[in-house]
């Protein structure tokens, strides 16, 4: 196991201390838990630092994004990106000693520690406003239950630690039952859900509508992936977002990844990032920006895929959300390159103010929105045979597909009839899916789930959609599931591997 993430002493010294906001750390050197942690103001910027790694580097800033989207059916590797430890997610595979596997499971447990060290001590600094610990120690098991929620998704069974002394005993810890991590994950998330504000205390951080949507992404795993028909509960919380006053859709697609506008309505949960400097922003954009415009400042970033040609045409004729979710051509600051027509439409959802040139990006990267928790409902309706009233939440978000309310006289998406069998609304709402939540890291986990309830589903979409996985990759099944990293089982011999590994 890293000892970074599950150990971690020098952790301390990696930003807890110092942050006025969730997009600035100011790191203090080698602090320890003694002369620390002893101010509301300590505890909530150990809180602060609790996000970090799932915002930045290891998890969503970087890794886990080229897992999901190059893992999907809707991304193909681009042929410009020459490094294989980049585009090898894109062929699954992935080995127990690649960063694509191992950095995310740092990331969380990195999260996962500083939660549980919040955990630890907030309950022994004394607060003036007691209702503020109480929503900081909120935070803390937000962030653990979600981080425990994506690690059961991506590796299975993994070791349950809920305090710092775990964490200090974790050498001979086993992996724990998904079963046990999940009721952890409702316990942490019920009660942060309970004490968190109704609007986030700052940009980037959690709300009671985070902790919904989070719970309902847990029960739509579990009764898709582990078929445990826990459907109602997927939407008793999607149906709590839906009824808040405090969120709700934006009238143009677009506007909802905007950089100017920053804190909507429909974004419940985001990587914040600031475009000031590096340590503070994302790598979102410039995941897709074509080398073709000239590399980084002239316009090109990583390219690290682009959308596949099935997921580029499946868009029905008209639809607004692939108008602004990509573009076939593009300008350069290099004068020698100019503007030129791009070899494959190049993902364009998100736009940096300064187009990707000349600085960090400003573009947030969103976890959670309220179009998510429409789809989230439509399914659950669907799958508990209320097929016609899942339609009319499909048929809200393809009207603001229609650019509002269809006035531009475009003729698609149009309303679906609500008069679909079950299992003809299940494939209108995973394409719903598919359109809306397009390059948000949400397909590959759709497409691991509905193979569990049609098996074989998995391979035969990517087989058909990305063809190039099927020539140089491999579909076997086992790599529906991470690797346990082969550091971890190094340094702690009690975890087993996964199957195929």
């Amino acid at each position: 196991m890293n000892r970074r993430a599950w150990i971690a002493p020098l952790v301390l010294a990696l930003g807890l201390g110092g942050c006025d906001d969730l997009l600035t750390e100011t790191p203090k050197s080698f602090l320890t838990t003694d002369n620390y942690y002893r101010t509301p103001a300590d505890i909530e910027s150990a809180t602060l630092s609790a996000y970090q790694p799932i915002t930045r580097g290891d998890v969503w800033e970087w890794w886990l994004v080229i897992d999901m989207e190059l893992g999907s059916d809707a991304v193909r590797i681009h042929p410009d990106e020459p490094n294989f430890g980049t585009y090898h997610p894109g062929l699954f595979l992935w080995t127990p000693t690649d960063a694509s596997v191992s950095n995310p499971w740092n990331g969380f447990y990195t999260s996962i520690y500083r939660a549980n060290l919040v955990l630890d001590k907030a309950p022994k600094v004394e607060f003036p406003d007691p209702q503020f610990r109480q929503e900081l120690m909120a935070e803390a098991k937000f962030i653990r239950g979600y981080s425990y929620l994506m690690l059961t998704k991506l590796y299975d069974d993994v070791p349950l630690l809920l305090s710092v002394e775990d964490h200090e005993k974790a050498v001979g810890t086993p992996r724990t039952p998904v079963e046990q991590v999940h009721a952890q994950v409702i316990q942490d998330l019920t009660e942060a859900e309970r004490d968190l504000p109704e609007q986030p205390r700052a940009h980037g951080r959690a709300s009671k509508a985070a902790a919904q949507m989070v719970l309902a992404d847990l029960y739509q795993w579990r009764s898709s992936f582990l078929k445990k028909d826990e459907w109602a509960k997927v939407a008793e919380y999607a149906q709590k977002v839906l009824a808040s006053p405090q969120w709700g859709l934006l009238d143009d697609y677009l506007s909802v990844f905007l950089p100017a506008n920053k804190g909507n309505r429909e974004v419940i949960w985001m990587v914040a990032s600031s475009g000031v400097d590096g340590r503070t922003s994302t790598n979102v954009s410039c995941h897709w920006l074509p080398r073709a415009l000239g590399f980084n400042t002239a316009g090109g970033c990583e390219v690290l895929g682009q959308p596949t040609r099935w997921m580029y045409e499946s868009f029905v004729e008209g639809d607004y959300r692939k108008e602004v979710s990509y573009r076939t051509s593009g300008c350069s600051t290099d004068p020698n390159i100019g503007c030129i027509t791009f070899d494959w439409p190049n993902v364009y959802k998100y736009r940096p103010s300064n187009n990707g040139v000349g600085g960090p990006s400003d573009v947030d990267f969103p976890l959670y929105r309220v179009a998510e928790a429409h789809l989230m409902l439509a399914e659950a309706l669907n799958e508990m045979g209320n097929t016609a009233e899942a339609i009319q939440h499909v048929n809200h978000i393809r009207a603001r597909a229609r650019k509002g309310n269809g006035s531009e006289n475009r003729p698609e998406p149009a309303d679906l009839p609500t008069t679909l069998t079950k299992e003809q609304a299940r494939e209108a709402i995973y394409m719903e899916r598919l359109w809306e939540l397009a390059h948000e890291g949400k397909r590959w986990f759709d497409l691991v789930r509905r193979d569990a309830l049609e098996p074989g589903y998995w391979r035969t979409s990517i087989e058909n959609h990305d063809p190039e996985v099927a020539q140089r990759g491999d579909l076997s099944p086992h790599r529906k599931r991470f690797p346990i990293p082969a550091r971890e089982i190094e340094l702690n011999p009690a975890l087993t591997q996964n199957p195929g590994y």
